[in-house]
């Protein structure tokens, strides 16, 4: 999915494994990290986007956290199609990043460098490991079936769970099994 590409706003269901909200977790912590840094310097590009992008991009993310891992749950969360296309865009600069030598005397180089300073010495991974949580993380949240409509509709009206509402949580369990997720 291209991340210059305009979004909707539209409603996500949200898998309540420990697994999913752990990459949460990660990504937000990370572009939060990474927009704070962004927030020090005066210089708008100097980590490939300006801090506001990077800033929404993590509270997006952070919102979909949770602790709450009952089998089954589900939870929604009202999607702005702005705040989508953030976490699409500073998806790219970690992917230039890390196509980039840390070392190296440019935007992509200064982020990369921050990257795998901080990854390395808080969380022990590499910048791919992040790349990969993200795109979990972004399968999730791209995710607009009608399926996931129908759910969210059902469980406002009628908060009972009916045939309607399972096969629907069931084909957005397998649209995140497509994508890796675990539900």
């Amino acid at each position: 999915m291209s991340s210059s590409r305009t979004r909707p706003d539209h409603p996500v269901v949200l898998p309540s494994s420990s697994a999913w909200n752990a990459d949460a977790r990660l990504v937000g912590e990370v572009l939060q990290t990474v927009g704070s840094a962004a927030a020090c310097t005066s210089d708008d590009t100097r980590y490939l986007h300006p801090t506001l992008t990077w800033q929404i991009a993590a509270e997006t993310v952070l919102d979909c956290a949770t602790n709450d891992y009952r089998p089954g749950r589900v939870r929604a969360l009202p999607l702005r199609g702005y705040a989508l296309n953030a976490v699409w865009a500073c998806h790219a600069a970690l992917l230039q990043a890390a196509d980039t030598a840390p070392d190296s005397d440019d935007d992509a180089g200064r982020l990369a460098g921050l990257l795998a300073f901080y990854l390395d010495s808080v969380h022990h991974i590499e910048v791919p490991a992040l790349i990969g949580a993200v795109e979990r993380v972004l399968a999730v949240l791209s995710l607009d079936l009608p399926a996931a409509r129908t759910l969210i509709t059902h469980l406002v009206l009628n908060p009972d769970v009916g045939p309607e509402a399972r096969s629907a949580y069931d084909d957005v369990r397998a649209a995140w099994r497509r994508a890796g997720v675990v539900g």
